[in-house]
């Protein structure tokens, strides 16, 4: 344990006693070995790389990607990609005491044996996206014009329904059309002038009375419908004094005018 702990040389730094004694004999040698100079700087060690001190010695120390030859003092290299000087843009494979560079997954190297290109998967012409081909390191992938979304088989594109995703403003009715939507007016309607709006029923003035059935047979939910039924109508029309007049009668046990002409 000791000597896995020990700094080089072991044989200066690694001493075994049989008693506790026996520890003063070894007192002058630690305080000129922990106070002694730093023997890196005072004299010419010769290492290639680098020195580094230690009480009383010193030994020398190779850069990363080289090893200590046998003197002690100079270095070789492990690899021809150690010194960092290979220019290779991706990736230095040593071989033989030499290098070559090498491209990541996805890429291929240039004529220059160095610098690496993304391989355009999109130029293959086999990619059968609808609208766009996007390449990547690792192949592709399709990619829709705005105002339309992927489908599931990651090739074709749909409109998006704008009509749901937009404050359309129509009166009536939103319908979606390919990246855009526009509106529409019931039958017997026109679109006005700013594309939302629809014109009311001007022509054929006439007085209309509709009477509704309003018993408990008809149920609340029918009821309902019939209201809904009568709204439509009503808005279709120019109710005015000059125009088409609209009245209400409700019947069930007995009749009611609800309103008049």
């Amino acid at each position: 344990s000791l000597r896995a702990m020990a700094s080089p040389p072991l044989e200066e730094h690694v001493f075994l006693v049989e008693s506790f004694e026996l520890i003063q004999q070894f007192g002058k040698q630690f305080q000129d070995k922990l106070c002694g100079a730093d023997l890196c700087m005072e004299r010419d060690h010769g290492c290639q790389h680098s020195c580094v001190s230690i009480p009383g010695s010193f030994y020398c120390e190779c850069n990363p990607g080289y090893r200590l030859n046998a003197d002690g003092k100079t270095c070789s290299p492990t690899d021809a990609c150690a010194d960092g000087r290979h220019g290779c843009e991706h990736q230095c494979v040593s071989a033989h005491g030499t290098y070559l560079c090498r491209c990541r997954a996805g890429y291929y190297l240039n004529q220059d044996k160095k610098t690496c290109t993304m391989i355009d998967y999109c130029s293959f012409g086999n990619h059968s996206c609808q609208h766009e081909c996007v390449s990547v390191p690792n192949g592709h992938y399709c990619r829709c014009r705005s105002g339309f979304t992927l489908q599931a088989d990651s090739k074709s594109c749909r409109a998006n329904d704008l009509c749901n995703g937009v404050d359309h403003g129509c009166e009536f009715k939103c319908v979606s059309a390919e990246g855009s939507y526009h509106c529409i007016c019931p039958e017997g309607q026109q679109l006005q002038a700013d594309g939302k709006t629809c014109n009311k029923c001007g022509a054929g003035h006439v007085d209309l009375v509709m009477v509704i059935d309003g018993s408990k047979s008809v149920r609340p939910q029918n009821f309902e419908l019939v209201k809904q039924f009568v709204n439509r109508i009503v808005d279709l029309l120019d109710v005015s004094p000059h125009g088409t007049q609209v009245g209400l009668v409700q019947y069930s046990s007995r009749v009611r005018t609800e309103f008049p002409l």
